[in-house]
């Protein structure tokens, strides 16, 4: 079985910034990602190599297929893999691409916000996710979950909506999405304290975007301003998708993201 290389003992220094994104993390598909990652690192595997099957994976781990999927999806975001369904996943580099990952320390700092605000809910449904939608939120394929959409309201009723609101509710919390409380409570906390499931990850992305005509219009903007759509993902310990959330913010004096960091290591 492969096992996970410690941060300080991959083969190559420079491969430092992947140890540092994937090492440490308590979850078992951090575990798995890592093993993985040290193959192709230090070239055990080969650019243009396929890497095992899902279910070798499974078996090679004694992992889930959802963990193995989330250690897949982990790769890919590094840049060291890509999947094609019906082929298989391959290795197309052998370093990270250059990319700045800062990792937020607390879910609470990620979702706060400075001011009190509620969420104006619009329409709750079941849906299904095909393949377009699953590779948006980060889930599988034929997983159903709830959708719930709606606008993000500022304590002033006389101010401006701050963002437009997509959840993604795993189908087995259904309750939650019916729950009133989360008007102002987010799903995430509702999960874990009404049905005792810890968060133990946040995944956040941040992109900047023009505002689709109906997304502008029901923020009171002219389509194509400029906008921040911000989506989070929040696993479980073993690396199920628990909620996914779409926001997307006017990017204009109505919102501003702030983190409050530690002084630097070292």
């Amino acid at each position: 079985m492969s096992k996970p290389l410690p941060a300080g003992q991959w083969a190559d220094p420079q491969h430092a910034e992947a140890a540092a994104l994937m090492v440490g993390a308590q979850p078992r598909y951090a575990s798995v990602a890592t093993a993985l990652a040290a193959e192709i690192l230090d070239g055990r595997r080969a650019v243009g190599d396929m890497l095992p099957t899902e279910q070798d994976l499974c078996t090679t781990f004694a992992v889930s297929r959802s963990t193995v999927r989330e250690a897949l999806r982990r790769l890919r975001e590094l840049g060291l893999v890509a999947g094609a369904q019906g082929v298989g996943t391959r290795v197309i580099a052998d370093r990270p691409r250059d990319n700045y990952v800062l990792a937020v320390r607390s879910v609470a700092e990620i979702m706060g916000y400075a001011t009190r605000t509620r969420l104006d809910i619009q329409s709750r449904a079941l849906v299904v996710a095909d393949a377009v939608l699953a590779e948006r939120i980060g889930g599988e394929a034929g997983r159903a979950w709830i959708h719930v959409t709606g606008l993000r309201q500022p304590a002033d009723p006389a101010a401006p909506p701050i963002s437009w609101v997509e959840l993604y509710i795993d189908a087995d919390f259904a309750a939650i999405a019916e729950d009133p409380a989360l008007v102002t409570t987010p799903a995430y906390r509702l999960i874990s304290s009404r049905l005792g499931i810890t968060i133990a990850e946040v995944m956040q992305e941040i992109t900047a975007v023009a505002l689709p005509a109906a997304t502008a219009a029901v923020l009171g903007l002219v389509a194509g301003s400029p906008g921040l759509l911000i989506r989070r993902r929040f696993h479980a310990a073993n690396g199920r998708l628990l909620e996914s959330t779409i926001n997307i913010h006017a990017s204009e004096d109505r919102f501003a993201y702030s983190l409050r960091l530690g002084a630097p290591e070292g």
